[in-house]
């Protein structure tokens, strides 16, 4: 089962039939209208035993599924050098790897080289440019740097900043998992970038009611220097800018102990825990998917960054797939615990009310009041 909404089952479709054919079996792709909806699917069919041996999906599913007897560990082997680390973290739960990682997703900071030549070193000259740009009428006032906000807020394009400032999840243990019970939404660190993202906000750097149209539009009209944003911008601001585009990391602040990071989604290949052909679904996984002819095959229709170490050597020649993978090489797994879900709403409710002048510190603790009791429902 996979998405059709991207070219994502599109690309799976001959790599698996090819395989299928040359082992004298049958492959088919059903194909689902979202992630939402293959999720809902596969929840309602472990119980009735309708469900595919092997399901394309993001990462951040995880927990949720093992939760729900959905998921089979599947066993990386010695192919686990072959794979980005950042990648691996991301299909780790509970000391087991669940599923094949074939790319990786972020954001990161379209730059428009005409009023930024080069990438920002810190946050603090990306600020500054931005300033002298809205005095001289050239950029938009709020739009210094895009970034969508809305009235339900965006912690995910917060996040390379929110984490600049110290701002956490989950307090992410050595191995890569994370604590559930430090969630650091309330904590110091959250309340540091709420009152960053204030001070931002007051000198017309960003503005709540920057939605992701707004963001968009602006920045491809050439009337905001930076965009945070992910690659699928890219088709529309390459057509907009052309040769003045140019991707970047979100940069730290100038001498700050911490390190902005985007959040990482892993495109994982899955099998089923009640798959009707368990062995054939982990030849597949074992023979075809961890192979690069397979990872390539991936990315010449879905070109994301791989998460295969050398499908990703070969497609960094195109700069900004570079870019983003470096970028994302930084990257912080979405945690891929039940917990996760309970923050969104909260944490974006505060970073709205944060930018349209709300007390930072007061807003960040009621959110994470919340969002505590909430996750005391899960245990």
């Amino acid at each position: 089962w996979a998405d059709n909404s991207a070219n994502t089952a599109k690309a799976i479709e001959p790599l698996c039939q090819k395989w299928a054919e040359a082992n004298g079996v049958k492959c088919t792709v059903k194909k689902f209208n979202g992630g939402t909806e293959l999720e809902d699917a596969l929840i309602k069919g472990n119980s009735s035993g309708d469900v595919p041996d092997i399901y394309e999906g993001a990462h951040n599913g995880i927990g949720k599924m093992v939760a729900n007897g959905i998921l089979a560990p599947v066993d990386l082997g010695a192919n686990k050098a072959n794979f980005s680390a950042a990648a691996v973290a991301g299909v780790t739960n509970n000391g087991n790897t669940y599923g094949v990682p074939w790319a990786v997703e972020n954001i990161a900071l379209l730059t428009n080289k005409k009023l930024s030549p080069e990438c920002p070193a810190t946050l603090d000259a990306a600020v500054a440019n931005a300033k002298k740009l809205i005095a001289a009428g050239t950029v938009t006032k709020g739009l210094g740097i895009a970034v969508q906000i809305g009235n339900t807020g965006d912690p995910y394009h917060w996040f390379p900043l929110f984490s600049a400032d110290g701002g956490y999840t989950f307090k992410q243990l050595p191995d890569g998992t994370f604590d559930r019970t430090d969630m650091g939404i309330g904590k110091e660190g959250s309340i540091a970038a709420a009152k960053r993202l204030q001070q931002l906000a007051n000198d017309g750097i960003v503005k709540a009611s920057v939605t992701y149209d707004i963001a968009r539009e602006t920045f491809a009209k050439g009337k905001s220097p930076y965009f945070i944003t992910g690659p699928w911008q890219l088709p529309e601001q390459e057509k907009a800018l052309g040769a003045d585009l140019m991707v970047c990391p979100v940069p730290n602040w100038e001498g700050s102990q911490f390190t902005s990071q985007p959040f990482l989604g892993v495109r994982t290949f899955f099998q089923t825990a009640k798959a009707k052909n368990p062995v054939l679904a982990s030849t597949f996984l074992s023979d075809a998917a961890m192979t690069t002819e397979f990872m390539d095959g991936m990315y010449a229709t879905d070109p994301r960054p791989p998460a295969w170490n050398e499908s990703f050597t070969k497609a960094a020649t195109d700069p900004f797939i570079k870019a983003f993978g470096e970028y994302g090489q930084k990257g912080l797994p979405m945690p891929a615990i039940p917990q996760m879900d309970n923050l969104f709403q909260d944490w974006g409710l505060a970073q709205f009310k944060v930018a349209s002048g709300s007390d930072p510190e007061k807003a960040m603790k009621e959110a994470g009041d919340s969002i505590n009791k909430r996750n005391a429902k899960l245990g």
